[in-house]
């Protein structure tokens, strides 16, 4: 899709909750961006803490800054789809309240975007750094240069192409009724991010653009269990609505599984992990895989 505008509105969304330690500094790395056309939907989930009085206070200094809080949803997805409902912009980005962007983050993706008319989308590579000691990870792509446009689709649905959503940039106009989050559970990022993917082309940009706080307050902390039921439950719709044929949905569903069950082993979840063992036999009834970790999972002990 091409984009009229040389200097279009960015909307970036920001769900927010209980981030008091982090969400100042967030919004600052929004505000030295190097490009300027942006607003920001602060977007908080009823937090009880001191998110509200920091983001009012930077809201006097900057009109750019937008607050909506209508209490306790623990939905995220409801957020952003009333993120998107409220924004102006022609570009929906969406910011995680204790992340960070380098200042170059807009103006790159802005670029790239326009670069590509073909495609309705673009996504960005990062690294994760612990916020105790400000280390950083590897980088989520060893590659850090260059742009790719193509069909992520498949790629997304194996696991192959790993996709944060503060790393999304998308047209507005392609957002509609059927594009947005699912709210049928707290964390459906992956459902929204290869849904889009299925619809439209999108440009990987090989820059690390996204700083990703690893803290103990990490929702990603508490809820792999979930990441691994959506990502299944995801797979399971697009097999049954044809947009993936039933033998490529059963593989990806069968190593999602298995994986699931190699985390509850992690975690020192035994009868956890041999559920998901078992489940995965629905999907290759003719592999031995399960039975061989299910038999591990009795005789293994320590780390796994």
């Amino acid at each position: 899709m091409s984009q009229q505008t040389r200097d279009p509105l960015v909307s970036i969304i920001m769900p927010t909750y209980n981030r008091a330690a982090y969400i100042a500094e967030t919004i600052h790395c929004i505000q030295k961006q190097t490009y300027t056309n942006w607003e920001l939907l602060i977007m908080d989930d009823g937090s009880d803490d001191h998110t509200k009085e920091i983001v009012l206070q930077l809201m006097q200094q900057d009109s750019r800054i937008q607050y909506y809080n209508d209490g306790r949803k623990g939905i995220t997805g409801t957020l952003k789809n009333k993120g998107i409902q409220v924004a102006k912009g022609v570009l929906v980005a969406f910011m995680d309240s204790d992340d960070l962007w380098p200042e170059h983050k807009l103006s790159t993706q802005i670029a790239v975007m326009q670069n590509y008319p073909e495609a309705g989308y673009s996504f960005t590579n990062g690294y994760n750094f612990n916020d105790a000691d400000g280390s950083i990870k590897d980088t989520f792509y060893t590659i850090e240069h260059g742009n790719v446009c193509a069909d992520f689709f498949k790629s997304m649905c194996k696991g192959e192409t790993l996709v944060f959503i503060q790393t999304i940039m998308a047209w507005r106009t392609l957002i509609d009724a059927t594009s947005l989050f699912r709210e049928n559970r707290a964390f459906t990022d992956y459902s929204f991010i290869t849904n889009l993917a299925s619809k439209h082309k999108g440009v990987v940009i090989y820059t690390p653009l996204l700083k990703r706080r690893l803290h103990e307050g990490n929702n990603t902390n508490f809820n792999w269990v979930a990441d691994y039921d959506e990502h299944i439950e995801t797979i399971q719709r697009y097999k049954h609505d044809g947009r993936l044929s039933a033998a490529f949905a059963n593989h990806v569903m069968f190593v999602v599984s298995i994986s699931k069950g190699i985390g509850y082993m992690k975690y020192r979840q035994p009868q956890q992990a041999r559920m998901a063992f078992i489940q995965s036999w629905q999907y290759n009834k003719m592999s031995i895989i399960p039975l061989k970790k299910i038999i591990r999972s009795y005789v293994k002990r320590g780390d796994w």
